[in-house]
């Protein structure tokens, strides 16, 4: 398989792609997912051959200069999928019952229109899970046998996969495409002269995380470390970000704008240490090399994080402040060491998206 890309030397005919995901809600993870597949897509086909579903078309149409339809428009979805020749999913925890009962339908529905309408469907750097319900576990068991291609960013979703009987000659794996931002950025600064750590959370059940964070920002501020927080999910981090205000007021520096994918790295890049809930603010800081302490309210946190050989500080619904607290110091006092582990972890990674390069280049030539 795969083997077209080396042997195929002819004029490829031009493929029309339609990529779905959870695009056009101002989550910055999932933008920047958007962001690195849409770059590894102009290097094999033209802006014009690529139509994006978004739930905001037009703020994605303006933010990356390409034809988009609304997500929710079964119309233009259809009309779409006509003149398409694959589907692409770029990315994220799409098939996952915990945090929405319906959006798991929505993506298999896309599968299975898909191949009615002829298309091919590639899934790319895929989180799967978890899957709670039985009838969700059957619902992607039969719908995923429609798939061409599957890569997932972490090897518990290919087990997962494999044990669900889906065909392994289908399933490679790769990584989340974020890990490629930026990476051809300089991170080599000069010691400042504060210490600087950003927090970026979100809410998960009645787990109190503002409270508890900011008693370890309350800690490093007597330690004379800055803190900032930052919105990856504006619509629900602001909320939290104003209650951390209301317990530390004008000891800590916090982000209320909406960010770009942009902003957001040229943040964290200055950062000493990076303390996340969510995910994608734990793969900028990565990217970026720097140091990170994980707190999980998710298995895809956790994978990530064995990823990079490393463990989580603690779970979200058991926030331990003196273990995050001594994480952070420890990561400052071992700066060098954990900068240079990290690096090495992050390269490994890197290697990894070239199958999806790879497969969207197979598919392209096919």
């Amino acid at each position: 398989m795969l083997q077209s890309i080396y042997e195929n030397t002819g004029e490829a005919e031009v493929k029309k792609m339609l990529l779905a995901g959870y695009y056009g809600f101002g989550n910055l993870g999932d933008e920047a997912i958007l962001e690195m597949t849409l770059k590894q897509i102009f290097e094999i086909t033209d802006r014009e051959n690529i139509t994006v579903l978004s739930g905001n078309k037009i703020t994605t149409s303006k933010r990356y200069n390409v034809n988009t339809i609304d997500r929710y428009n079964v119309l233009s979805i259809l009309n779409a999928l006509k003149s398409a020749d694959v589907l692409i999913f770029g990315g994220g925890s799409l098939l996952q019952d915990v945090t929405s009962k319906r959006s798991i339908y929505y993506y298999l529905f896309l599968i299975r229109l898909a191949k009615l309408m002829n298309n091919k469907v590639v899934m790319l750097s895929q989180g799967i899970g978890p899957l709670i319900s039985e009838k969700s576990i059957n619902a992607v068991q039969n719908t995923l046998s429609l798939v061409d291609y599957i890569t997932v960013r972490d090897k518990h979703s290919k087990e997962f996969l494999e044990a669900l009987g889906v065909d392994e000659k289908k399933i490679f794996l790769s990584t989340d495409p974020v890990i490629d931002i930026r990476k051809d950025d300089s991170f080599e600064y000069e010691k400042q002269s504060v210490r600087k750590v950003c927090f970026s959370l979100r809410n998960w059940k009645d787990s109190d995380v503002s409270v508890k964070i900011s008693k370890v920002a309350e800690r490093l501020i007597d330690d004379g470390i800055e803190c900032h927080f930052i919105p990856f999910y504006y619509k629900e981090d602001l909320q939290l970000i104003a209650q951390v205000e209301e317990i530390l007021g004008s000891k800590a520096v916090y982000y209320k704008e909406r960010l770009s994918t942009g902003d957001a790295f040229d943040i964290i890049k200055t950062m000493d240490v990076m303390v996340g809930v969510r995910l994608h603010s734990l793969i900028f800081a990565a990217a970026a090399n720097v140091p990170i302490v994980a707190v999980s309210y998710d298995q895809k946190v956790d994978h990530f994080v064995n990823s990079v050989n490393m463990k989580i500080a603690c779970t979200i619904d058991n926030i331990d402040e003196n273990i995050i607290y001594d994480e952070i110091i420890e990561k400052m006092k071992n700066e060098s060491e954990e900068k240079a582990m990290l690096l090495k972890s992050v390269e490994e990674l890197r290697e990894l998206t070239n199958i999806n390069y790879k497969i969207l280049k197979e598919i392209t030539n096919g």
